[in-house]
């Protein structure tokens, strides 16, 4: 590689980093303000239970003061394991950087991991700088295998992606392959500033895309496996993962199964022109992730790697949608993989994966001060049921006809309910993060991920990755240590979340709390948001009882370095200073429960009127557990039908939900066999009325291996979707269907036949229409006689 050639590679993957750092407020620029999130988006007096509206976030944080603030910490109520895995990041500084900030997973990610040749170590960076070829690098690794290598060393987990795409990078390092030559395909709107024939692909009007370019210009194929005929320099799938396997060995083999797939058409239009559609990326991520579970048993997989909240519910294709019945994306896709799965009798998807940059308002004309208190609020779209959004793509009424209080996003909790509701057991990783509204070399951000990385604890999120890894010398790097390395020791925030609610407005203050395994220290991550006022927080602790206290102090005073106070007695009144995290570690003695207990699903969706069943399980311990009277906001009823847990035997609670959308919590007490008193708190998410299935061939009879014609019809009512396009499936309790798996035609209309059992009996047909529409259920009986 020239000199010269060099920067402007380094400069190539630099600028894809950064680009995609700011995705959360760059592709917002041209976004009003809309009018209601201008109002007030009111005071929390916990993360579990909002309160009235009272404050005014539009404000800077400066102009609100905060005086005592109660903090109630119950190490007794909603525990559960705090998932280490969201401590992660991507595009680390280097390998000391992954062992001194002590994150707990390293992402080989984003766009350039798309068309990355594993043979040559280079990528195409694709829309991001004019469609060239480049040398690979990240923490100084090339190899993929080598970097799985030095990520372990470093004392971390790799998370690698899987390209499913067609096409990588050709063997150049240097840029001087691309996809659009001036030369060869004509003058386009902008061209590479270092090479005046490598143009962006876009006719001189700026506006039309330039189509029919050959791939092999810049790309050679990746196929799964050699074929007869393949291309020269064509690179496999099978044999790449078979050298990640080897390469993860003993760590878990986490996958991205690519990444941002429903932008590739965009992304990656040199070599996917078309909009990715509904049934390409569910057909694309089944056959690929079946592939490599094939390669590599012991594969984790992430998917579908969602890039943004208008392409949760839409596809990249206009028409897409209503081709489907007007299911939003994201439960349609999860829907048409657990129902395959469920035929093909293995599962294809491990973690539910997306990206979620908190979305934000046109800050064009805003002050600095307005910046950091949007940054420092702006997590509440992770969790807050109150909070509606600021940002005009997401508080707008195109979006989706489905999701109950879409100007809310309530994001983690309502993208929980969707998994829990469609494919129960699967977990929903973030592996794409952050919100920099005044930069990320500014003290504002360091508060923010701060917040962030409680809420990912809290709110049970399995694996989280930051766009990207902080840089050593910003105060957010140290924000991240305060949670995984905040004495230089490699002591850390605790493994067990327990509930910590306070009395004040989550946009300046916050804290978040979880004990350690043994019930001896407990830690207490305290905000203060507001860079004017100084709190007076007041603890009161249930279960457990303090005696020693150490604070660990982020401040602007000493914005890159962590200040430890000496230990010292406990005592339940203490300042915080403006603008400040302090991280609490207090020894001392917590009553533990005889048996750790979940709701199972703590959060769940039900369409209005509808009825979930929870099942309450003893996760660990030797107790036994019994469950009392439930609380629940008006609008669901919670009643305990089975109420006794033991090792082995789950209990049963029904949710009935009433007609309003929207979200609703409940609280279970428990006592168990030593006398200690429990709670576990949830979400019920409500949706719209469900469609309903009218049966055409109901309670007919004929001979033993003869032939029935049934159907049903969707009704779409009030579910907000359409009759068309909506996949039925079909189980049968005797003889067999001609096919299990139903589109609805034009009219909403799903034939199937049976063929009866070869013997005399009654059987049962039964069809399911699409969870997004609260999966309507017909059953049939028939006779063969």
């Amino acid at each position: 590689m020239t000199p010269l050639i060099r920067p402007i590679a380094a400069l190539c993957l630099v600028l894809l980093i950064t680009s995609n750092s700011s995705k959360s407020q760059d592709k917002d620029k041209s976004q009003p303000l809309p009018a209601a999130a201008a109002a007030s988006q009111g005071t929390v007096v916990s993360p579990q239970r909002p309160a009235d509206a009272t404050g005014n976030p539009g404000q800077p944080p400066g102009n609100l003061v905060l005086n005592d603030v109660a903090v109630s910490v119950d190490v007794l109520a909603n525990r559960h394991v705090l998932s280490s895995y969201v401590y992660g990041g991507a595009y680390p500084q280097d390998a000391p950087t992954i062992t001194d900030s002590g994150m707990t997973v390293v992402r080989w990610g984003g766009d350039a991991t798309s068309r990355y040749n594993w043979q040559e170590g280079t990528y195409n960076a694709a829309n991001d700088w004019y469609f060239g070829d480049y040398g690979y690098t990240e923490i100084g690794d090339s190899s993929s295998t080598q970097y799985i290598t030095d990520v372990k060393a470093a004392g971390s987990n790799p998370l690698m992606t899987m390209v499913m795409l067609g096409w990588v990078a050709k063997n150049v390092t240097d840029g001087s392959a691309y996809s659009f030559s001036v030369a060869k395909y004509g003058a386009q709107c902008a061209v590479n500033p270092y090479n005046s024939d490598d143009g962006d692909g876009v006719r001189t009007d700026c506006a039309t895309n330039i189509t029919g370019n050959d791939p092999t210009d810049a790309d050679v194929e990746l196929n799964d496996s050699p074929q007869s005929g393949d291309p020269p320099g064509t690179v496999y799938r099978d044999q790449w993962a078979a050298a990640l396997a080897m390469a993860f060995g003993s760590a878990p083999h986490f996958y991205d199964m690519d990444n941002e797939i429903d932008i590739w058409g965009s992304t990656h239009r040199d070599v996917h022109p078309n909009p990715s559609a509904y049934n390409e990326m569910r057909d694309t991520y089944r056959a690929e992730a079946g592939a490599l579970k094939g390669w590599d048993p012991s594969a984790i997989r992430l998917g579908p790697v969602s890039c943004c909240w208008w392409f949760y519910w839409n596809g990249a294709n206009n028409n897409d949608k209503g081709a489907h019945a007007g299911n939003d994306f994201l439960p349609w896709w999860l829907n048409e993989v657990y129902w395959q799965d469920e035929l093909a009798g293995t599962r294809s998807v491990d973690i539910f994966d997306i990206h979620a940059y908190p979305d934000g308002p046109d800050t064009s004309g805003w002050t600095l001060a307005q910046e950091r208190a949007l940054s420092l609020r702006i997590y509440r779209d992770y969790w807050d049921p109150t909070y509606v959004s600021e940002s005009g793509d997401i508080n707008q009424q195109w979006v989706t006809q489905i999701q109950p209080n879409k100007t809310i996003p309530f994001r983690i909790p309502r993208m929980r309910a969707t998994a829990n509701m469609i494919y129960p057991g699967t977990p929903l990783s973030i592996t794409e993060w952050s919100a920099n509204f005044a930069g990320e070399t500014d003290y504002s951000t360091a508060l923010a991920d701060a917040d962030a990385y409680g809420i990912l604890g809290r709110e049970r999120v399995y694996l989280a990755s930051r766009w990207t890894t902080p840089n050593p010398a910003n105060p957010n790097y140290q924000a991240l240590k305060l949670y995984r390395n905040y004495d230089g020791q490699h002591h850390s925030f605790a493994t067990t979340s327990v509930s910590d609610t306070y009395n004040a407005s989550a946009n300046l203050f916050s804290s978040y709390a979880a004990l350690n395994s043994t019930g001896t220290t407990l830690t207490v991550m305290i905000l203060n948001k507001n860079p004017l006022a100084a709190v007076q927080a007041q603890f009161a602790f249930n279960g457990f009882t303090p005696r020693l206290v150490t604070a660990y102090t982020l401040s602007p005073s000493n914005p890159t370095r962590i200040v430890a106070s000496p230990p010292r007695p406990w005592t339940a009144v203490m300042p915080v200073a403006p603008y400040t995290a302090t991280l609490l570690v207090v020894s001392g003695t917590a009553q533990l429960p005889s048996a750790e207990w979940d709701l199972n699903p703590d959060t769940t969706m039900v369409a209005a009127g509808g009825t979930v069943v929870l099942q309450p399980e003893i996760l660990s311990g030797s107790g036994t557990v019994t469950l009392g009277t439930p609380q629940s906001d008006s609008g669901i009823v919670v009643t305990v039908t089975q109420g006794h847990l033991s090792s082995g035997q789950n209990g049963s609670i029904t949710v009935t939900a009433g007609q309003t959308p929207g979200f609703y919590h409940f609280t279970v007490p428990s006592t168990d066999n030593a006398g200690v008193s429990q709670k576990q708190s949830g979400w019920i998410v409500v949706g719209n009325p469900p469609a309903t299935l009218t049966k055409t061939g109901d309670n007919q009879s004929g001979p033993p291996g003869g032939q029935l014609n049934l159907a049903v019809t969707l009704n779409p009512g009030s579910s907000g979707g359409s009759a068309p396009g909506a996949t039925i499936l079909f189980t049968t309790t005797a003889g067999s269907l001609s096919s299990r798996t139903v589109v609805t035609n034009s009219s909403g209309s799903a034939p199937v036949v049976l063929t009866l059992p070869s013997s005399p009996g009654t059987v049962h047909v039964t069809a399911e229409g699409p969870y997004g529409l609260g999966h309507p259920v017909a059953t049939f009986t028939e006779t063969a006689q």
